[in-house]
């Protein structure tokens, strides 16, 4: 995705706002020879944000990784062992009973091999890693910006340009769920300790969410399927 022009000093860093990523543009020469600690202290802010919106990225994608390789493997054990045992134990097993778990193990088995095709092409250790570098690029630059007692327009445009050349390296953007926990992080480090509290509900509920993103597939490979048989059992 290509980077778009024209965001000014009193605009946020739209690269934090999904799907789109906006490039800061020059400073403007009307700011003087030195840079404010005012608009320093804006962009420190922003960076951070979309720093931590970047490592949140790179441990989501360690996360579904680690999700879809114990689901799928489950699910495989799954489909391979229940029709043994349906062989062995023949006797025990009515003949309903039998098709019921055959059936349920095919199906658990046929998902496992499609979905885990589908998801190990997705490279979920390759992303993680690009996220978690890009997080240590901006990281870099917000240490340079408060080593800094004071910067002129050529350090600071020097600064940014470093800044878009680590979001350019990553190639991918964070999701809109890594940006609002990123947002909570950052206001429950700034807030009092009233809306600290507030803070940390929404951030709660911004971790189920992020929950059902990593884990909502892989539950459903293994719970579908075996709903599935128990309403053919019920339904008899």
């Amino acid at each position: 995705m290509r980077q778009s022009e024209g965001l000014s000093l009193d605009d946020t860093i739209a690269d934090a706002a999904p799907p789109t990523r906006t490039t800061l543009r020059a400073v403007p020469r009307a700011i003087g020879a030195r840079t404010g600690t005012d608009i320093r202290a804006k962009y420190r802010q922003d960076w951070r944000i979309v720093k931590r919106a970047r490592f949140n990225a790179a441990m989501r994608f360690e996360k579904k990784q680690d999700a879809s390789t114990m689901a799928f493997a489950l699910a495989g054990l799954f489909g391979f062992l229940v029709p043994i045992y349906t062989l062995i134990f023949s006797d025990a097993v009515s003949p309903f009973a039998k098709n019921v778990l055959d059936f349920t193990s095919y199906v658990v088995g046929a998902l496992a091999l499609v979905l885990g095709l589908i998801e190990q092409s997705k490279d979920y250790p390759s992303k993680s890693r690009r996220f978690h570098d890009c997080g240590l690029a901006v990281n870099k630059v917000l240490r340079r910006v408060s080593a800094m007692e004071s910067l002129s327009e050529a350090e600071f445009q020097q600064l940014i340009e470093q800044y878009e050349a680590a979001l350019e390296a990553c190639g991918d953007n964070h999701n809109e769920t890594d940006y609002e926990i990123a947002q909570a992080q950052e206001h429950i480090r700034d807030s009092d300790p009233d809306h600290r509290r507030k803070r940390q509900a929404a951030m709660r509920i911004l971790k189920i969410r992020e929950s059902f993103n990593v884990y909502g597939l892989y539950s459903i490979v293994i719970l579908f399927p075996v709903a599935m048989g128990l309403a053919l059992w019920v339904t008899r």
